[in-house]
């Protein structure tokens, strides 16, 4: 494993791709979805990640400039392991993988990509100190573990 620690900056950039492959894995498996109720909460979920992306975007300039410099070194090592194992997979090999997938294999997908999200952002949570990138993080991770609960009820 190389000694590389990823900066701030970089921290967001993943947490933005995070957020746009959910968008798109989301959209996709709203618009090919047969059931109804299915097909309107993937939709839900696109518009939760799309307004992620929004928030992500506004504390921006926190997330950079206000991160705790004693927890920077060990936390991003442990992020980088996670980016490494490739917990976050791209929204097309989610896309492809959930092709050859039952309903109850793409919701345990999604519940397993939503509870990675949550440690990640946990993670940038324990880094910064500005209260307002403190609070939409918080909004963030309650709603990806509400997320993940509501993937639970739609398994069959």
């Amino acid at each position: 494993m190389k000694d590389y620690i990823y900066s701030p900056n970089e921290l967001l950039e993943m947490a933005l791709k995070i957020e746009k492959d959910g968008v798109t894995f989301y959209s996709y498996l709203s618009k090919n979805s047969k059931d109804s109720k299915r097909k309107e909460f993937f939709s839900y979920l696109a518009s939760q990640e799309e307004q992620h992306i929004k928030d992500f975007k506004a504390i921006s300039s926190g997330l950079i400039d206000d991160v705790e410099p004693e927890f920077w070194d060990e936390a991003s090592k442990y992020i980088q392991s996670l980016v490494e194992g490739k917990i976050f997979p791209s929204a097309e090999d989610m896309i492809e993988k959930s092709k050859g997938m039952n309903v109850d294999q793409i919701l345990d997908s999604a519940i397993g990509v939503e509870k990675e999200t949550v440690i990640f952002y946990e993670e940038l949570f324990d880094l910064v100190r500005a209260k307002k990138s403190k609070e939409i993080l918080s909004k963030i991770i309650r709603e990806e573990v509400g997320h993940v609960r509501k993937l639970s009820m739609l398994k069959e």
